[in-house]
């Protein structure tokens, strides 16, 4: 068993965090505690909590590093080509969402299911993360939105993107069969964005 002098307190975060993300990836989120983390990184358990002094903070900091990579791929390039008109460019957006529920699923579904104790706020840093998700999309939407609010612009930007997240969820949960026995995700998707844009136009 390793001692704790073999590695300085950062190095042992980034070693518990990095165990972690593989124990989400292989095992999901209910393979994720501290005895689990300690046999793979060969500490002790106590180990764990001296860097994280609650399995919450490690819960939080494996969903920042999921909020990450979910953000690098809704800033992507490939949804934000000038030469495409904005509803394109939305559409380019919610099937790269989809791609990444299927890549990442195990940490996806632990992004959406893990709730914090009644009564404890998330830190900061992690409310950050999470407002910065609706940046890009909320940027796709300024051209419908010239002459209006710009609340009601990340209103809608918070709307649209739930309504995506909720058809995804649905087809990776293995619900979709109960709201339609033939249509795709893919045609329900454009149908949704179609609709919600010329909704958004008409006002």
């Amino acid at each position: 068993m390793a001692r704790r002098s073999d590695h300085t307190r950062d190095e042992l975060k980034d070693i518990i965090l990095s165990a972690s993300w593989d124990i989400v990836k292989k095992d999901g989120f209910a393979g994720l505690t501290a005895r689990h983390i300690a046999k793979d990184i060969n500490y002790a358990a106590g180990t764990i909590y001296n860097v994280f002094p609650a399995m919450d903070d490690l819960y939080l900091a494996v969903n920042g590093m999921t909020l990450d990579k979910l953000y690098a791929v809704l800033s992507s390039p490939d949804c934000t080509a000038h030469s495409a008109p904005p509803i394109q460019n939305i559409k380019k957006m919610a099937h790269l969402y989809r791609d990444f529920t299927k890549t990442y699923k195990p940490h996806w579904l632990m992004l959406f299911t893990y709730t914090l104790p009644d009564g404890k706020k998330a830190p900061e840093w992690y409310q950050a993360k999470v407002t910065r998700l609706f940046a890009p999309l909320e940027t796709l939407l300024k051209p419908y939105y010239t002459q209006k609010p710009d609340r009601h612009r990340k209103m809608a930007a918070r709307i649209l993107w739930a309504s995506v997240h909720g058809l995804c969820f649905l087809e990776e949960t293995g619900k979709t069969p109960l709201i339609t026995p033939q249509d795709s995700l893919s045609e329900m998707t454009g149908y949704l964005i179609d609709c919600f844009v010329a909704g958004i136009e008409s006002k």
